[in-house]
């Protein structure tokens, strides 16, 4: 089986869709992997704004001279660890990840609670208060702050009944930490912390056999399904106190640079600075997440996906930044060291490729030493790559 990437402009009716090579909200076809029947087909990848897709072509016609998968992926690893060049892009947290953790546990679990009662209010069409949101921000800033990697690393954790709203908190923290890597002023960051929360907030408007479907949806679910930026913006709209970057982020976190986003079809510069990093954000967090329809992947891995999407649905310059805020391996990523040892990244550092990780497995002993912690700065060791935890059935958020 060869699998290749080919440009929309090369693909023909014959050819083997292995991969539409886009999150999965980006595309209205009810299964990801076809063979290609009909040029209407192609149209439809062209009007949902897809640029580039991966073909099998063991089992449909081929493209000399396309790339391979495997010289996409060792592309994308160079690009990656690259990347690390710049440093990372927040200061080093005041606090310890481990002192921090606690705080950051109760932070998350109160704003899942607020959100939750948001949409539920906002479904049954009661005003929404929003008077609790602010201080929920500025908790989520003051942690940020203290230690980004301590909250950051919990986003990742949602239970599949409740990711409609964890997943409002997990793009605050996020885009909280973003601005913070901009340089932006307090206020700033405060207010792109408020549109990270409410976001989504008309997904309350979308029938839950809808929202919660545990599989692709339909055509006619996923236009229905969109309508929920639609949605947020008019309920957001008119709102005392909620400003114009709260619903620019509400309005534009599924639009694309290169155009075939939603709802509007905006491109390039017509997509305010803090759509297009409300975009990555939001990207890295659904595919970062376990949801009832697809395992989530380990966060190097979507990171290399933003990079490859660079230029097309993603802005590039901002991706870049987005990486050195969080480090090419962020923390609670597993990894594989040079000594042939599993590790959970813990802290950042100054180097990107040498955080601070805790050692949780020898593989040549196949034992589980005492976790101690490794400071790769300071250390021969070096990190070889990213790992699976499932392949291993190691839980890192056990060891932060």
């Amino acid at each position: 089986m060869t699998i290749k990437r080919v440009r929309l402009t090369d693909l023909r009716t014959g050819m083997y869709v292995h991969d539409l090579n886009c999150g999965w909200l980006d595309h209205g076809f009810l299964r990801p992997r076809f063979l290609l029947r009909h040029d209407g087909q192609i149209q439809k990848m062209k009007d949902q704004g897809l640029n580039e897709i991966y073909i099998d072509t063991s089992r449909g016609a081929d493209v000399a001279g396309a790339p391979t998968q495997e010289e996409i992926e060792n592309q994308l690893s160079r690009e990656l660890r690259e990347s690390a060049a710049g440093g990372m892009a927040l200061a080093p947290g005041r606090v310890p990840q481990h002192e921090e953790s606690a705080a950051a546990r109760r932070i998350l679990g109160e704003a899942g609670d607020v959100m939750e009662g948001l949409l539920v209010d906002a479904r049954l069409g009661k005003q929404v208060d929003f008077a609790r949101t602010r201080p929920l921000v500025k908790e989520i800033n003051a942690s940020v702050l203290r230690n980004p990697g301590a909250l950051l690393s919990l986003t990742r954790i949602k239970a599949a009944d409740t990711y409609t709203f964890q997943h409002s908190v997990s793009i605050c923290a996020l885009l909280v930490a973003f601005t913070h890597a901009m340089g932006m002023d307090a206020a700033t960051v405060e207010e792109a912390g408020l549109g990270g929360l409410l976001h989504d907030l008309g997904k309350s408007k979308v029938p839950s056999e809808i929202l919660n479907k545990p599989g692709k949806l339909t055509e006619e679910e996923f236009t229905i399904m969109k309508s929920h930026v639609t949605h947020s913006g008019l309920l957001l709209e008119g709102m005392p106190g909620i400003s114009q970057m709260v619903i620019q982020i509400a309005g534009e976190h599924h639009e694309k640079v290169g155009g075939g986003g939603y709802p509007r079809g905006l491109a390039g510069d017509q997509i305010s600075q803090i759509g297009r990093m409300a975009a990555i954000v939001d990207v890295y967090d659904a595919l970062t997440s376990d949801r009832v329809y697809h395992k989530g992947k380990e966060p190097s891995e979507v990171l290399k996906r933003l990079l490859e999407w660079s230029g097309t649905h993603l802005d590039g310059e901002l991706v870049q930044l987005f990486i050195r805020t969080l480090g090419i391996y962020p923390v609670g990523s597993l990894v594989r060291l040079s000594s042939q040892r599993l590790a959970v990244v813990v802290e950042q550092g100054g180097d990107l490729l040498r955080p601070t990780v805790r050692v949780v497995y020898d593989i040549g002993k196949k034992a589980w030493p005492h976790p101690r912690d490794l400071d790769l700065a300071k250390a021969p060791d070096q990190i070889v790559d990213y790992q699976e935890p499932g392949d291993w059935g190691v839980d890192p958020g056990a060891y932060l």
